[in-house]
Parts: C-alpha cells; sequence; structure tokens
C-alpha cells in the first residue's frame, strides 16, 4: 500500500511496469501537450480535465475517461480551485495487438485485417465513456475508490494486470467497430465524426428520456437534421431514435415496479409516458405481461 493523495498539495506519482505506465495525478493548475506513446486511459474521479486531442476537445469529468490509441497529439490542461485527480494508464501497443491477435477466430463476423486496422491506425475512434457503462470502467471505478482510500498496492500492476486490461479495451471496442463499419461513408474522418454525433444524441436520450423527447430535439443536440440523425441513428444502433427511447423508458418502468413502491400509474408517469394506457399496452408488448400482473409477481 502506499499513501498517494494529500489534499493540500500536487502529486504526480508513476509506476512503470516494462514500457507500460501507470500515473496517479491529484493537481489544481496543470497544462502540458502531450504525444502518447501507446494507448491510453485518461479518468478522472474528481473534478475535471480538459484535452485537445487531434484538434477535438474533451472535457473529462468525474465518472468519465478518455480512450485514445498511440497516433495522436494534443495538449492536457487542469485549472480548479481544489485538486483534480485522475488515473492515466499508457500500454504499449505490441501488448494490445497481442490481445486482437488472439481474438481472431473463424467464427467472428468481422475480418482480421479490418480489426487489426482499427486498433493500429487513425480509423480507432477516440472518445470518452461513462465508467458505468464499460468493462473497462469498472476496473479505473475500482482503481479510484482504492486509490482515494489508500488501499491501493503497487504490486498489481504487472504482466498480468495490462493484459487484462487490454483485453478490457478490446471488449468494450468491439461493438463501437461494429458500429462503425455499419456507416456508409468512405472517409474514416466523416465516419469517426457521425458516430460520434449520434452517440451525443443516444447520451442525449439516455439521460433526458422519462421528459417529452421529439426527434427533432435529440438531433439538435447532435448537431444534425432530423431525418440524416434517424437514418445514421438506426443503422448504427439497429434501432429507430424513437424505438429506443420506447425501449429506455420500459426498462426504467421495470426496474421502478420492481421496487415494489409505486403504483402502475407512477411508474408509467416517472418513465416518461403521458398516457397509462398507452403505458400497459407498450408494457405487455415487451415483456409479455401486464405492470399490473409485473407488479403482483414481484
Amino acid at each position: 500500500m502506499f499513501q498517494l493523495f494529500n489534499e493540500t498539495k500536487d502529486v504526480l506519482e508513476a509506476i512503470k511496469y516494462d514500457d507500460n505506465i501507470v500515473v496517479f495525478s491529484s493537481l489544481r493548475e496543470f497544462y502540458h501537450p502531450i504525444k502518447s506513446k501507446g494507448f491510453a486511459v485518461k479518468y478522472v474521479f474528481e473534478g475535471s480535465e480538459k484535452y485537445i486531442i487531434n484538434g477535438q476537445k474533451y472535457d473529462v469529468k468525474a465518472g468519465k475517461y478518455l480512450l485514445t490509441n498511440y497516433l495522436l497529439e494534443g495538449s492536457v490542461e487542469i485549472e480548479s480551485n481544489k485538486n483534480v485527480k485522475g488515473i492515466c494508464i499508457n500500454i504499449i501497443p505490441s501488448m494490445l495487438t497481442e490481445v486482437v491477435a488472439s481474438m481472431k477466430r473463424p467464427d467472428t463476423a468481422f475480418s482480421d485485417s479490418a480489426l487489426g486496422e482499427f486498433f493500429s491506425t487513425t480509423d480507432f475512434l477516440e472518445n470518452h465513456y461513462d465508467a458505468n457503462q464499460t468493462q473497462l470502467g469498472g476496473v479505473l471505478s475500482r482503481m479510484g475508490l482504492s486509490a482515494q482510500r489508500n488501499h491501493l498496492s503497487t504490486n498489481i500492476f504487472n504482466q498480468e494486470f495490462f493484459y487484462q486490461l487490454s483485453e478490457k479495451i478490446v471488449a468494450d471496442q468491439l461493438p463501437v467497430f461494429k458500429q462503425l463499419q455499419q456507416i456508409p461513408t468512405i472517409k474514416s474522418a466523416t465516419k469517426k465524426d457521425l458516430y460520434k454525433r449520434v452517440s451525443l444524441g443516444r447520451e442525449f436520450i439516455d439521460n433526458t428520456f422519462f421528459m417529452p423527447l421529439t426527434i427533432e430535439l435529440v438531433a439538435k443536440e447532435a448537431c444534425m437534421s432530423e431525418y440524416h440523425f434517424f437514418r445514421i441513428f438506426k443503422l448504427v444502433y439497429g434501432l429507430t431514435p424513437h424505438q429506443y427511447i420506447l425501449q429506455k423508458r420500459l426498462e426504467h418502468s421495470q426496474k421502478i415496479l420492481q421496487q415494489d413502491r409505486y403504483s402502475v400509474s407512477q411508474a408509467a408517469i416517472e418513465s416518461g409516458f403521458a398516457d397509462i394506457y398507452a403505458f400497459s399496452k407498450a408494457f405487455k408488448n415487451h415483456f409479455g405481461v401486464s405492470p399490473t400482473l409485473f407488479l403482483k409477481q414481484n
């Protein structure tokens, strides 16, 4: 175990295994140009760090992380009245390549060359993610919690740790790879831009599905025309935006009813349904049982 964070001073603590590096930081003011030497994971568990990566701005707030491959240039900036705490992990490209190669099987739905190029070229989608939504995020959240409690041992940062981290990255990125392939555009930069836009739209839905929503409003948040957003969203996620909103509302209503603290009408309202009859019909179509019977069964 080691004492890492002190609320009254800045800290940069680097741990190295071969050429893989883990850096813990607790900083109030910081600016530095960056040029990654490997796959980089930049996770924040207190405060906010601002990045510019290949000309794209990212505001990485607490509970989120930025994932990039080694083909990048940019900078990081921290400016806060209290310490911003984060973890930066660099994984050597050969290790991730080895993990990708081990996943190439004849029964996969993607070609070996296309998958390899995705992780090793500019086709890779540098982006920021919610740690609660990914396998890699689960590992980062636990590390952040241990670091805050000063329960983190340096002994865990061995070859096995970096292999497991690489496996999480590949597992999380496979759906992204497949979704990107659904966007019919030749230029990689255009494909990535469209994917980021519809991802913003989906994130907006995830945060506001219980409110009155229109596709026009969601498309505006994604900075796209309504039809273009509708078309690309369906290609990427296999659902129309309306179907996705409905799915989010129904899944939320199911969780509410499982808590056994709400009536059916309350669950409908809390989930964004204005009409209890429409809610009951949609719930039964989706789950195969009426919300009233579901409530009794639970």
